[in-house]
């Protein structure tokens, strides 16, 4: 057996070129790669990736090659770089084009560039490589992937080649290395095959994966072009620039290295390159408008392309729109009352009773009793749970303040809970404090074992200070003011993270899980509201700093490249979408050009590549994250959370730039995503959401993260609802209420809906401003095309009829809102009718999940069959008319859509957010063909 390790020669191009460099672990192998490209050295690939390296080592080696030239002979070429990979089955949560990506990984559980896995396939799998011509090899280097858990090295495996009819073993390839934490190296006698397969077979009942394969030139091979990737389209906005990274694999023939160059393919202005010549450069644009650019790969023989889109954009030239805070208010709405009472009365008690249980084994409030108690000087303080247990006990107390400021309307289920929640304050408010430490560091897990702060990024340290500073906002705003308590506590908290993180310290730091980033801004309003203007303006800093501290991390958690520079909506999707939403804030709160740029660019990247009909995110092919572009599989993973972090998103880019189609997003996913995750009784919930499922929801989960937020979520409904700025009032959703939206023109105005929505589209809107002023009325007049990835028929937007106190207006309609500028009056009446119909949706057709089927919605709402009332396998009939009916006795009272199979059975549609009440199967896209 011919085994190769890490710094033995045959660790990877660099390696082999440069041997007297010594062991060199994956993220500086592959800057040197780069880095010998740039200096001209021989090298098989190279690519342009952030790897963190310690550049004065990377500076040394290089160095120390440059001064004394080797006059080695060329190393041969990778040529699995120019392959077309395939294999028996791709785990959900890796990808193929691992395989053949050039990296050279760490050790066995390196995801840092991506991993191929089988999971949960076990026994025998394979990956095959296949060449448009035929290659001559005698030499393989395997790097398998081992994360010590549910993926495991193979115990056997065996390297096969297409003889033209099957594929049969390659004649001395008998000694395939099966070893961890390095490249296997096998050599054999040369053969000629146009496809290559390895064969292995798993330990056990365990998966087995792969980081890297190469495939060594034998010399016989012909020349293959090389491939280039330039990144992926975004936006720009204009006077800023986007940082391109461009990649090319190639072979090494002719040219060990070819030469790449940017150029404008199309524009209606000018592009200026930083360095046309660098895989690594930046784009500026003269004029705002839709660019093509293109990345041109020479090998001095062949050549390739690659393009992208830059859609150039003008700055926000209006200041953000301000938050309308939840205080107390009245809901009326026939919908969403039945919503908010069983949040009160059964969900919230519930989340109550499993904190306060002492037998709950993810911990509550029994954790800040312990730490209060280490505190205090006792020496057997225990805590429970995991390190971010703090986190439900948070979000639930933010939660309790939340109902508590819905009015009860003398309902006595509601009432009695109410009084139970108010016991609740009282006895967790001293609780929680007790717990935090003299500087204003809490942390339960932290304070009862000791750890030192901040050394571990995934210890949840800042998401659970975040979701504190949350609680504190709304327990302010449920007192008004007048109980400081938990208002102190944040203060003390959020002081005690400026003093010792920040830009005015060197030490570097940022958060393996991101909430903080944006509970730091909504602290800092309500500071300056306390405390005076400007003063919140150190939460802000540090939440820009903690944003710019990400990168040479993961794109699990998004650190892989400056925030600033990412394009592309990865990893993680709770985490992805916490952070973009913190950028969007910073983006508002300073005017940063290149904030503003990342930040549409990541809209652009989810609503119109990787984004559900139903308003979720995340298809979980990451762990529990995104997927590649358009890849949106029906059995999605769409966390609970994830969806509360994407309305949040969609609100802060609506009120940046006043622009309703976000709103349009953000009801989807609110009536959709986040309601879905709750069953009707409000006793249930589920973690995930897929489009195609039979499982129940269940009253509890190992990973406790969405009890909370969805309640705290649902019952932030007017801040949702409204905007402000000192122009007017901006509705964005609408639900029968009584909020009180705070000044406007510097007069308090009280805002009564009465409406049927989303069941009926009349809309009754009575404005009482304290005094008559002058202001302007903007109302959301829905588009239902809210991504390119789904076309609905018929087309359904704007107003039916518009009225202002019995007089009919023809409706005037900018960014998505009917304007009304005129002096108000108490008493003064808008009625409105936004059109409602059954749509018919296609999807496009590069996402494969969804291709010869259709999905349907009426208004807000998508629409699920369950197979309790049809055949699920049945084919709809497009012909056949689609209608809405009333039904007062079904799942509490939904408006089902009736329609007709081919075969001539009765269709039946329920809404999404009612699926899975019933038991069987439910699924959003059906059969058309």
């Amino acid at each position: 057996m011919n085994s190769g390790r890490c710094g033995d020669g045959s660790v990877g191009s660099a390696a082999a070129v440069y041997p007297r460099i010594g062991r060199i672990d994956g993220g500086l192998l592959a800057c040197l790669n780069r880095s010998a490209a740039m200096n001209h050295r021989p090298t098989l690939a190279f690519s342009l990736r952030t790897t963190g390296c310690v550049t004065a080592l990377l500076a040394a080696a290089v160095l120390s090659v440059s001064a004394a030239p080797l006059n080695l002979p060329p190393a041969p070429a990778n040529l699995a770089l120019v392959a077309a990979a395939s294999s028996s089955y791709v785990s959900g949560h890796e990808t193929i084009t691992a395989l053949n990506d050039g990296s050279s990984p760490a050790h066995s559980d390196d995801k840092s560039f991506g991993a191929y896995g089988n999971w949960p396939r076990t026994g025998t799998q394979w990956v095959q490589y296949d060449w448009s011509q035929p290659i001559q090899t005698d030499r393989i280097e395997v790097y398998w992937f081992d994360d010590q858990r549910g993926v495991r090295s193979p115990v056997a495996c065996r390297l096969k080649q297409w003889d033209g009819k099957s594929f049969v073993a390659v004649p001395g390839a008998t000694s395939l290395g099966l070893e961890a934490n390095r490249f296997n190296v096998t050599s054999f006698p040369a053969v000629t095959t146009t496809r290559l397969r390895l064969e292995f077979d798993g330990q056990e009942t365990f998966s087995t994966g792969l980081l890297e394969w190469r495939v060594l030139d034998a010399g016989g091979s012909p020349n293959f072009p090389p491939t280039a990737d330039a990144g992926v389209d975004r936006v720009v906005v204009l006077t800023g620039q986007t940082h391109l990274e461009g990649r090319v694999k190639d072979d090494g023939k002719p040219s060990r290295v070819p030469g790449i160059r940017w150029e404008q393919e199309s524009g209606p202005g000018t592009v200026s390159f930083g360095d046309a010549t660098a895989l690594a450069t930046t784009a500026r644009f003269s004029v705002a408008g839709d660019y093509r650019l293109r990345l041109v790969a020479d090998d001095g023989e062949l050549k390739s392309a690659a393009s992208l889109q830059v859609s150039v954009v003008a700055l926000p030239s209006a200041a953000a729109l301000e938050v309308v805070p939840t205080t107390a208010y009245t809901l009326s709405s026939p919908f969403w009352w039945p919503r908010a009472k069983a949040l009160i009365v059964n969900w919230i008690p519930h989340c109550i009773r499993m904190i306060e249980d002492p037998e709950t084994k993810e911990g509550g409030i029994q954790n800040f009793v312990e730490a209060g108690r280490k505190l205090a000087g006792a020496t057997d303080a225990r805590h429970v749970g995991a390190v971010f247990a703090n986190t439900w006990v948070y979000n639930t107390l933010e939660s309790i303040c939340l109902a508590l400021m819905v009015d009860a309307r003398g309902d006595a289920g509601i009432l009695a809970a109410q009084a139970a929640m108010r016991g609740t304050l009282e006895d967790w408010i001293p609780k929680i404090l007790s717990a935090q430490e003299p500087d204003g560091y809490l942390h339960t897990m932290y304070t009862v074992q000791g750890q030192r702060r901040w050394s571990n990024k995934h210890d949840h340290e800042d998401y659970q200070a975040g979701y504190l500073l949350e609680a504190a906002i709304a327990h302010w705003h449920l007192t008004g003011g007048q109980d400081r308590r938990m208002y102190d506590a944040a203060r003390r908290l959020a002081d005690c993270w400026a003093r010792n993180l920040g830009p005015n310290h060197t030490r570097t730091w940022y958060p393996g899980h991101q909430e903080m980033e944006m509970a730091l801004v909504r602290f800092a309003a309500l500071v300056d509201e306390v405390e005076g203007s400007g003063r919140g303006g150190e939460c802000i800093a540090l939440s820009k700093w903690l944003l710019d501290q990400r990168r040479g991390g993961e794109e699990y958690d998004q650190s892989h490249v400056p925030v600033t520079r990412q394009y592309e909506a990865v990893g993680h999707a709770v985490r992805a979408v916490y952070s973009y939403a913190g950028m969007a804030d910073i983006a508002m709160a300073t005017g940063d050009v290149d904030y503003h740029s990342a930040v549409l660019s990541l809209w652009n990247s989810i609503v119109n590549r990787k984004y559900y009909v139903t308003g979720g995110v995340g298809s979980g092919e990451t762990a529990e994250g995104f997927g590649r572009e358009y890849s949106l599989p029906n059995h999605a993973y769409c966390e609970s959370c994830a969806g509360s972090g994407q309305l949040f998103f969609q609100h802060r880019l609506n009120r940046g730039h006043h622009d309703a189609r976000y709103a349009d997003l953000y009801e989807e996913t609110l009536y959709n995503a986040i309601l879905g995750g709750l069953d009707l009784e409000g006793r249930n919930y589920t973690y995930t959401n897929p489009l195609d499922s039979s499982e129940r929801r269940y009253q509890w989960h190992v990973c406790p993260c969405c009890v909370g937020n969805l309640p705290r979520t649902l019952l932030s409904l007017p801040t949702w609802m409204y905007a402000k700025s000192r122009e007017g009032l901006h509705v964005n959703l609408y639900a029968g209420s009584t909020v009180n939206v705070g000044e406007i023109a510097g007069t308090p105005v009280r805002v009564v809906q009465e409406t049927d929505y989303p069941w009926n589209g009349k809309v009754a809107l009575w404005l009482n401003p304290a005094k008559p002023v002058r202001f302007t009325l903007w109302l959301r007049a829905p588009q239902r095309q809210t991504s390119e990835l789904y076309t609905p028929a018929p087309a359904v937007g704007g107003l039916v009829s518009l009225a202002v106190n019995g007089q009919p207006l023809p409706p005037r309609i900018e960014h998505g809102y009917a304007l009304l500028d005129r002096e108000w009056k108490a008493g003064d009446r808008v009625d409105f009718e936004l059109p409602l119909a059954v749509q018919r949706i296609e999807a496009s057709d590069k996402i494969a999940a969804t291709r010869g089927r259709v999905a349907l919605r009426y208004g807000p709402l998508i629409y699920n069959l369950e197979s309790v009332d049809q055949n699920l396998d049945a084919v709809f009939d497009p012909t056949a008319p689609l209608t809405t009916e009333w039904r007062p006795e079904l799942l509490g009272g939904v408006r089902v859509i009736r329609g007709q199979f081919v075969d001539g059975t009765a269709l039946l549609g329920i809404p999404n957010y009612a699926r899975l009440n019933r038991g069987g199967q439910s699924i959003v896209w059906i059969k058309a063909r």
